[in-house]
């Protein structure tokens, strides 16, 4: 069965939530399973809110391109010209080293911590950044995948519009395009109906585990989504409407030996037979996503499940191998 070939090594228990979308050529496969927290609450669709993680970044890199486009900043413009009072080392980062993740900044997972701490927030990460005073290495130089350098993003996305950043997102881009079940979530805050809750996987039983220290941060991965919504995302960003912006976005700029694929701006470039497929991963506690398109391929897949233990790089892995056997 083609779902058992492409869900393997991602779909690890019977009973693990998840909703899976996948279309190739005139192919088209949906399947669902699960509930959004336990077997009292209602069962998973494609109408429910999964923590995105990582794909977030999708969502963030459009937003910089849109003021870039508005002339409202720069991919030039230092990080300093934002923040005056940061180190004065920040005056060789720019906005394009934050997107494709070659600024070097220092990651704020490695902050000493206990598993019960409060919950940062993304400002918090600002002050964490004023008290460092030297990158991992000359920004521009090489490629370390960084959360914090997309929190950064968010913040300077609310100062350059003196706008919150869920007001500028709900705005500029869910409305836009018609999302009408995505949400940037404040944590404790933010109302999100048909929300999924994240679990692990434990001595075989699943047990709930949505939150921890570091999961309360917005911009590198705190959006609420669903894959009706995400169909609607790749349909944009497909659409002709978007082509002045799709070559930085889609631009190979950045080499990531880790997963043996280039990166945009939020998106990750793997080359297939001369093609270009798009995806991006994204893992937080209790809960994994994943997106995947090629209009070269005529090819698409959306994966979400509040379901930890996981990683979807299997997925990827999966669709290559699947292709190969297709040709």
């Amino acid at each position: 069965m083609i779902d058992k070939k492409i869900l393997d090594k991602v779909v690890i228990h019977k009973d693990q939530g998840y909703a899976f979308y996948f279309q190739h050529n005139d192919y088209i496969m949906k399947k669902v399973n699960g509930f959004e927290k336990d077997e009292n609450s209602p069962h998973i669709t494609f109408d429910t809110c999964f923590r995105l993680a990582s794909v977030t970044k999708q969502f963030i890199a459009l937003a910089i391109i849109q003021l870039v486009n508005n002339d409202k900043l720069a991919f030039s413009t230092k990080i300093t010209d934002i923040f005056l009072d940061f180190p004065c080392y920040f005056d060789k980062i720019t906005v394009q080293n934050l997107l494709n993740h070659t600024s070097g900044i220092y990651d704020y997972e490695d902050l000493p911590h206990k598993d019960d701490d409060k919950q940062i927030k993304d400002e918090d990460i600002l002050s964490f950044l004023k008290t460092t005073t030297t990158t991992y290495f000359k920004p521009g130089t090489k490629y370390r995948y960084s959360n914090t350098a997309y929190i950064l993003l968010g913040q300077i996305i609310e100062r350059v519009t003196n706008k919150k950043l869920d007001t500028y997102l709900k705005e500029n881009i869910f409305e836009k395009i018609g999302l009408i079940h995505t949400y940037v979530n404040n944590e404790g805050t933010t109302q999100i109906p048909s929300r999924a809750y994240g679990h692990l996987l434990q001595d075989e039983k699943i047990i709930v585990k949505d939150q921890y220290w570091c999961s309360a941060t917005v911009s590198d991965g705190g959006i609420y989504s669903t894959i009706n919504d995400l169909n609607k995302w790749i349909d944009y960003l497909l659409n002709d409407d978007f082509a002045k912006l799709k070559k930085t976005m889609f631009y190979p700029s950045v080499f990531d030996e880790k997963t043996t694929s280039y990166y945009g701006a939020g998106m990750r470039i793997y080359h297939f037979n001369n093609k270009d497929i798009y995806y991006h991963c994204g893992d937080t506690i209790g809960t994994n996503t994943f997106i995947l398109f090629s209009p070269d391929v005529n090819l698409r897949c959306l994966f979400l499940t509040n379901m930890g233990n996981i990683d979807t790089e299997n997925l990827k892995e999966n669709i290559i191998k699947y292709l190969k056997e297709k040709d």
